[in-house]
């Protein structure tokens, strides 16, 4: 295959997203394009952009995004901090009830109250986070599928991907490291004296974290409105603990990724403004 005809292939529908064999681009069973043929079942895709130009002026700058995540994730963990004290405390008062010792009716008002206070705030700021890290999650895939045009998916999977059934639990970690790889790969293209770190552990830390928090979060739920005993409510108390201290680790590595991350779009742009002023 020439250069010609796979740069004619990366226009194509039919390409398999995300190949690295040249003479396996297709996707069309058994169809493989001689170095002296013209396709024939060519299907324009209208979202591949291969100009360099065009490329440049159709990214989008998300720097703020990123900056807004941030502030809600910090503030999200600072609330798990405050969380976990409030469960242990209310843990130690259910204790004290099931051990036959008096505690007053200002005392479970008081613990009531600001367990209520702390799950409102912590709703608000958690669905705030959520809103901020899928609409930068997809800039950053948007801006790489612009970038390249063998991702494996298009920027409406970095939205979708979070609350499809099953796909959930793997798609958006595959996207997160798409993006990490193919973007630190891009910028070695750019400037091969600059040293990219391409490693994606911390992404696996961040995903595993995710997945036991909302394992514990969703157990957590089901026993809201099955916890008939002192007991049952101590055992919620200290999942609810658990959870919120694995908040705050899950909170810190989203955070150092998304700026890790931030860092890599960041020198793209600085390439790619430098290649407009050329």
């Amino acid at each position: 295959m020439t250069e010609n005809q796979l740069e004619f292939c990366n226009k194509c529908l039919n390409r398999k997203k995300g190949i690295s064999e040249e003479e396996s681009i297709c996707n069309i069973r058994g169809h493989i394009l001689k170095t002296d043929e013209i396709c024939t079942i060519f299907d324009r895709d209208k979202n591949v952009i291969l100009d360099s130009m065009e490329k440049i002026e159709r990214i989008k700058q998300n720097d703020s995004r990123a900056k807004n995540n941030l502030i809600f994730i910090s503030i999200v963990m600072i609330l798990e901090f405050i969380s976990a004290i409030s469960s242990y405390f209310q843990m130690s008062l259910l204790k004290d009830i099931r051990n036959g010792l008096f505690v007053s009716d200002d005392m479970i008002n008081a613990n009531d109250t600001r367990e209520q206070i702390i799950g409102i705030l912590y709703l608000i700021a958690s669905i705030a986070s959520i809103v901020f890290f899928i609409l930068w999650f997809r800039r950053a895939y948007y801006n790489l599928n612009i970038r390249s045009s063998n991702t494996e998916h298009n920027d409406s999977w970095a939205v979708y991907s979070w609350f499809v059934p099953i796909i959930s639990i793997y798609r958006p970690y595959q996207i997160m490291k798409e993006m990490w790889t193919k973007t630190s790969i891009s910028i070695a293209r750019q400037n091969k004296s600059t040293i990219v770190d391409n490693s994606t552990y911390i992404i696996s830390i961040w995903w595993t974290l995710w997945i036991i928090s909302n394992y514990i979060g969703k157990n957590i739920l089901k026993r809201a409105f099955n916890d008939n005993t002192i007991d049952d409510l101590i055992n919620t108390s200290i999942l609810e603990m658990s959870c919120s201290i694995l908040g705050i680790p899950l909170a810190i590595i989203t955070i150092i990724m998304i700026k890790e991350y931030s860092k890599k779009e960041q020198l793209l742009f600085e390439y790619e403004n430098n290649y407009l002023k050329i």
